[in-house]
């Protein structure tokens, strides 16, 4: 018997470990994050009011560990990691083993 819910990543490309970058969003607030810093996905990301309001549809936020602190466009920081929506995530191209 399952006690907890089990989340799964909505597109495989993202999961621990993977390295990623931060993309401005199309309306820009006080949260974004200056430029578009990267990082390595280190967890899921927590749940917000929004994930609990609407239905489930899988992983929609990553816990990202950024290469270095960063700083929201209204000045708060540094940040050395973060909840970060997915739709705002790039997952980096794969480095083929030589």
């Amino acid at each position: 018997m399952r006690t907890r819910k089990e989340t799964t990543p909505s597109d495989p490309r993202f999961g621990v470990g993977v390295q990623v970058h931060v993309v401005e969003p199309v309306t820009q607030t006080g949260d974004d994050w200056v430029g578009e810093p990267t990082g390595v996905i280190v967890g899921t990301g927590a749940a917000s009011l929004r994930s609990v309001s609407l239905p489930a549809s899988g992983t929609s936020s990553w816990l990202v560990a950024f290469d270095e602190p960063q700083f929201r466009r209204d000045g708060r920081g540094p940040f050395e990691q973060a909840n970060i929506e997915q739709a705002l995530l790039v997952a980096a191209e794969p480095i083929s083993e030589v």
